[in-house]
């Protein structure tokens, strides 16, 4: 993970941003709010990288819309916090990595909504073979995009990181059966409080706890009680997919019980599987070596 330093301050990280801020709980002061980028990474495996044009950050301390957010001539209630004006590649910030976009210092107070400014038209994503296959995006140009909290963020004296997650696999969705026939943007983007959260790390393995790797396979965070046969998306908390060793990790999750599913790709000829016993998650804390078996 990429970390800024921040003097007398923490700092907030999102799976898609991360934001540091120092304040008092007053309401009167003010908060440094730094801005970072991670992903959840993207699980098909012919995409060579995913490109988004990061224009601006920014934050309101009123609840908005989706219609509000998406309108970038709106500035009721909305500051800016970052102006990074860079092109991204989200696929290099899997595993928890996390990038910088800037900072402000913002008045103290609880700020219950956030949105990133997208340039579409320098946004791409690229596959393997060389090709940028087609994004509908909702709209042409600039385009707001409102940041799904799990609760407001505090600006705090003590401060606090949170991460913004940009879920790729859930955002591009394919059409049809092949990424040739392009995607459409449908984004998911989720803020929490890193210094509230822990992460999984583990492998998936055929056949027994220690057989062969199993690489390329979308590894998924379920809400306690999902099945193995669950499709519904709103189960769905955060994917992943495993290295060429077969390796995941999952960070900013909040404190619970969960589900593991493991689905390897279709050519493997393995079926998806659940970690047994489920998984728990602690708060400021890693939980290792969680093995899912896989079998034909």
């Amino acid at each position: 993970m990429m970390t800024a330093t921040i003097r007398r301050c923490a700092a907030f990280l999102f799976a898609v941003f991360a934001v540091a801020a120092c304040s008092d709980s007053s309401g009167t002061g003010t908060g440094l709010l730094t801005v970072r980028l991670t992903d959840a990474p993207f699980p098909f495996s012919d995409v060579a990288s995913v490109d988004v044009f990061v224009v601006r950050v920014e934050a309101k301390t009123a609840s908005t819309t989706d219609a509000d957010a998406a309108d970038e001539n709106n500035h009721d209630g909305w500051t800016t916090i970052a102006t990074p004006n860079t092109l991204i590649n989200l696929l290099d910030l899997g595993g928890g990595k996390t990038v910088n976009l800037g900072a402000t210092t913002l008045a103290t107070g609880n700020y219950q909504s956030f949105r990133l400014i997208l340039d579409t038209d320098q946004s791409s994503i690229t596959l393997k073979d060389g090709t940028t296959p087609s994004i509908s995006f909702p709209s042409a140009g600039h385009s707001g995009i409102k940041v799904i909290l799990d609760q407001p963020i505090e600006l705090t004296e003590d401060g606090s990181v949170m991460t913004l997650d940009f879920d790729i696999g859930r955002s591009f969705v394919m059409r049809g059966n092949s990424p040739s026939n392009g995607f459409n943007f449908k984004p998911v983007i989720h803020a929490v409080a890193e210094d509230i959260t822990g992460s999984v790390a583990g492998s998936v393995h055929a056949n027994t706890a220690t057989g062969a790797a199993v690489p390329d396979a979308t590894v998924e965070v379920l809400t306690d009680g999902s099945l193995v046969t669950d499709v519904d998306p709103t189960h769905v908390v955060a994917t992943t997919s495993t290295d060429a060793n077969g390796n995941f990790r999952i960070a900013f999750l909040l404190p619970g019980a969960y589900e593991l599913r493991a689905t390897p790709a279709t050519a493997s000829g393995f079926k998806p599987a659940l970690l047994v016993g489920g998984l728990t998650i602690t708060a400021t804390s890693v939980t290792p070596n969680q093995v899912i078996v896989v079998a034909p």
